[in-house]
Protein backbone atom coordinates (compact mmCIF):
# COMPACT_ATOMS: atom_id res chain seq x y z
CA UNK A 1 0.00 0.00 0.00
CA UNK A 2 2.97 2.16 0.70
CA UNK A 3 4.24 1.98 -2.98
CA UNK A 4 0.78 3.03 -4.34
CA UNK A 5 0.45 6.24 -2.02
CA UNK A 6 4.30 7.20 -2.95
CA UNK A 7 3.62 7.37 -6.45
CA UNK A 8 0.36 8.93 -6.35
CA UNK A 9 2.21 11.98 -4.19
CA UNK A 10 5.01 11.72 -6.88
CA UNK A 11 2.27 12.28 -9.54
CA UNK A 12 0.68 14.66 -8.21
CA UNK A 13 4.14 16.41 -7.26
CA UNK A 14 4.31 16.20 -11.16
CA UNK A 15 1.01 17.58 -12.09
CA UNK A 16 1.60 20.51 -9.61
CA UNK A 17 5.19 21.10 -11.38
CA UNK A 18 3.12 20.99 -14.65
CA UNK A 19 -0.19 23.00 -13.27
CA UNK A 20 2.01 25.44 -10.88
CA UNK A 21 3.04 27.98 -14.01
CA UNK A 22 -0.71 28.65 -14.96
CA UNK A 23 -2.55 28.13 -11.41
CA UNK A 24 -0.25 28.08 -8.89
CA UNK A 25 -3.27 28.57 -6.38
CA UNK A 26 -4.77 24.92 -7.63
CA UNK A 27 -1.09 23.62 -7.34
CA UNK A 28 -1.09 24.54 -3.96
CA UNK A 29 -4.86 22.70 -3.19
CA UNK A 30 -4.04 19.48 -5.01
CA UNK A 31 -0.45 19.55 -2.78
CA UNK A 32 -2.11 20.15 -0.03
CA UNK A 33 -4.91 17.74 -0.45
CA UNK A 34 -3.27 14.76 -1.70
CA UNK A 35 -0.13 15.56 0.88
CA UNK A 36 -3.29 15.67 3.90
CA UNK A 37 -4.72 12.61 2.50
CA UNK A 38 -1.49 10.16 2.52
CA UNK A 39 -0.77 11.46 6.06
CA UNK A 40 -4.33 10.70 7.09
CA UNK A 41 -3.99 7.22 5.52
CA UNK A 42 -0.43 6.82 7.39
CA UNK A 43 -2.23 7.79 11.02
CA UNK A 44 -4.69 5.13 10.77
CA UNK A 45 -1.65 2.59 9.89
CA UNK A 46 -0.07 3.77 12.88
CA UNK A 47 -2.90 4.33 15.32
CA UNK A 48 -2.68 0.22 14.35
CA UNK A 49 0.24 -0.19 15.36
CA UNK A 50 0.50 1.68 18.62
CA UNK A 51 -1.07 -0.59 20.77
CA UNK A 52 1.63 -3.34 20.01
CA UNK A 53 4.48 -1.18 20.61
CA UNK A 54 3.41 0.06 23.91
CA UNK A 55 3.82 -4.33 24.72
CA UNK A 56 7.51 -3.62 23.28
CA UNK A 57 8.97 -3.28 26.70
CA UNK A 58 7.07 -6.77 27.88
CA UNK A 59 8.83 -8.73 24.84
CA UNK A 60 12.28 -7.64 25.83
CA UNK A 61 13.74 -8.62 29.10
CA UNK A 62 15.15 -6.67 31.70
CA UNK A 63 14.03 -3.19 29.66
CA UNK A 64 11.96 -1.17 31.80
CA UNK A 65 9.29 0.57 30.60
CA UNK A 66 10.79 3.99 30.97
CA UNK A 67 13.18 3.40 28.65
CA UNK A 68 10.71 1.60 25.60
CA UNK A 69 8.48 4.53 26.78
CA UNK A 70 11.40 7.10 25.65
CA UNK A 71 12.46 5.13 22.52
CA UNK A 72 8.99 5.63 21.16
CA UNK A 73 9.01 9.47 22.14
CA UNK A 74 12.37 9.80 20.28
CA UNK A 75 10.98 7.60 17.04
CA UNK A 76 7.48 10.10 17.50
CA UNK A 77 9.71 13.12 17.78
CA UNK A 78 11.32 12.43 14.85
CA UNK A 79 8.43 11.66 12.55
CA UNK A 80 6.69 14.81 13.65
CA UNK A 81 9.86 17.12 13.31
CA UNK A 82 10.24 15.49 9.49
CA UNK A 83 6.82 16.50 8.87
CA UNK A 84 6.92 20.12 10.39
CA UNK A 85 10.43 20.47 8.67
CA UNK A 86 8.82 19.68 5.31
CA UNK A 87 5.65 21.50 5.38
CA UNK A 88 8.00 24.52 6.34
CA UNK A 89 9.84 24.16 3.19
CA UNK A 90 7.18 23.35 1.23
CA UNK A 91 5.71 26.80 2.53
CA UNK A 92 9.36 28.35 1.62
CA UNK A 93 10.21 28.87 5.38
CA UNK A 94 13.70 27.05 5.03
CA UNK A 95 15.16 28.96 8.44
CA UNK A 96 11.62 27.88 10.23
CA UNK A 97 12.76 24.25 9.00
CA UNK A 98 15.89 24.44 10.76
CA UNK A 99 14.19 25.89 13.59
CA UNK A 100 11.92 22.72 13.73
CA UNK A 101 14.82 20.30 13.44
CA UNK A 102 16.88 21.97 15.65
CA UNK A 103 13.98 21.55 18.61
CA UNK A 104 13.64 18.18 17.94
CA UNK A 105 17.30 17.60 18.66
CA UNK A 106 17.58 19.26 21.38
CA UNK A 107 14.30 17.69 22.40
CA UNK A 108 15.71 14.31 21.54
CA UNK A 109 18.71 14.90 23.31
CA UNK A 110 16.66 16.23 26.70
CA UNK A 111 14.97 12.77 26.28
CA UNK A 112 18.28 10.79 25.91
CA UNK A 113 19.97 12.15 29.32
CA UNK A 114 18.34 10.06 31.59
CA UNK A 115 19.05 7.07 29.39
CA UNK A 116 22.63 7.72 29.48
CA UNK A 117 22.35 8.16 33.26
CA UNK A 118 21.15 5.15 33.70
CA UNK A 119 23.93 3.39 31.12
CA UNK A 120 26.16 4.95 33.37
CA UNK A 121 24.51 3.24 36.22
CA UNK A 122 24.70 -0.08 35.20
CA UNK A 123 28.48 0.44 33.62
CA UNK A 124 29.47 1.18 37.48
CA UNK A 125 27.54 -2.12 38.67
CA UNK A 126 29.42 -4.42 36.46
CA UNK A 127 32.59 -2.54 36.86
CA UNK A 128 34.63 -4.76 39.45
Amino acid sequence: MAIQWIGLCVAAAMLCALIRVERPELATAVSLAVGAAAVALLWTRVREVLPQAGRLSELVDGMDRGTTTTILRVAGITVIAELGGQLCRDAGETALAGRVALIARVAILMLCVPLAGRLVDLLWQLAP
